[in-house]
C-alpha cells in the first residue's frame, strides 16, 4: 500500500517538508496520502522523494492536485524508478530532481485482457503497438495505397475486438488531457505548442513502454530538471533504501 513516509534528515537538508512515496499509485494513494498531509499541514515547499512503477493515469491526477493544495512549491525527486504514471505525477512538479539512475518512461496507456489471453496474444496492449501495426505495414510491407490501409484497419478489427479499440482511443485521449493539464504546473510560461510536443513524445515518441528518459533526456525534452548534490544523492537513496514495498 503506498503512503507517504517522513524524511527529516532530507528536509532539514532541503529546507522542505520532506516525504517518500513508494509503491504504486492506485486509487487509494491520494486518500492514503492525504492523511499526512492534512495531519502535517501546508508546507511552503513539499519535496516528494518518488519511486513507483505507474498506475492508472486517473490516481496520478488526483494525487498530484491534492499535492498541490498543500504546497506553494511542489519538487518530485526520483533516485531511480518513476515510470508510467510515475512519470505523468512528475510533469506537475514545479521542479524534478533526478539522479543518476533515474528513470521516466512513456505514457502510452495500456489496457490488460478481460480473462486469459489467447495463445498467442499478449496479456497486456498497449496503444502505441496498434497504432504501430499501420506503421509496421508501410515501412515493411509498402502497404500506402487507401484501399490497403482500409484491409489493415479491418484486420486490426477482426483481432481486437472494436470496443476495445475505441477505449485504447479514449484512453490516449484522456492520458494526453491529463499530461496537459499537469504540465502546466510546471512549465507555466511555456508556449501550448512547447508542452504539446513534450506530451506528444511521450506518448508517441518511444519505441516501447518500458523504454527509459534518462535524466538528459528528459532535460534536453524541456523538462524543469535539476542534478542533485552528492549530500541530496546520499539522502535519496537512503530513503529509498531504507523502505519497502
Amino acid at each position: 500500500m503506498s503512503q507517504l513516509k517522513p524524511l527529516p534528515e532530507l528536509s532539514k537538508v532541503r529546507d522542505s517538508h520532506a516525504v517518500l512515496f513508494r509503491g504504486p499509485i492506485d486509487h487509494d494513494a491520494a486518500a492514503n496520502c492525504y492523511e499526512h498531509l492534512r495531519a502535517a499541514g501546508p508546507a511552503p515547499r513539499l519535496d516528494l522523494v518518488l519511486a513507483t512503477t505507474g498506475g492508472p493515469a486517473t490516481a496520478a491526477r488526483r494525487l498530484a492536485l491534492l499535492l498541490h493544495e498543500y504546497t506553494q512549491r511542489l519538487t518530485i525527486l526520483v533516485p531511480h524508478r518513476a515510470r508510467s504514471s510515475g512519470t505523468l505525477l512528475c510533469l506537475a512538479a514545479h521542479e524534478l530532481v533526478l539522479g543518476p539512475l533515474a528513470e521516466l518512461g512513456p505514457l502510452d496507456p495500456q489496457i490488460a485482457a478481460a480473462g486469459p489471453p489467447q495463445p498467442g496474444q499478449p496479456a497486456v496492449l498497449s496503444a502505441e503497438d496498434l497504432r504501430a501495426f499501420r506503421a509496421m505495414a508501410e515501412d515493411w510491407f509498402g502497404v500506402d495505397r487507401p484501399e490497403d490501409r482500409l484491409q489493415v484497419l479491418a484486420l486490426v478489427a477482426q483481432r481486437v475486438f472494436p470496443g476495445t479499440l475505441g477505449a485504447f482511443y479514449r484512453a490516449e485521449r484522456l492520458v494526453r488531457g491529463i499530461a496537459a493539464e499537469l504540465l502546466a504546473f510546471q512549465l507555466p510560461e511555456a508556449e501550448p505548442a512547447t508542452r504539446e510536443a513534450i506530451v506528444e513524445h511521450l506518448v508517441t515518441g518511444r519505441h516501447a513502454h518500458d523504454d527509459v528518459v534518462t535524466r538528459g533526456q528528459a532535460r534536453n525534452l524541456g523538462l524543469r530538471v535539476t542534478y542533485p548534490d552528492a549530500e541530496q544523492e546520499d539522502l535519496m537513496w537512503a530513503a529509498l533504501e531504507g523502505s519497502t514495498e
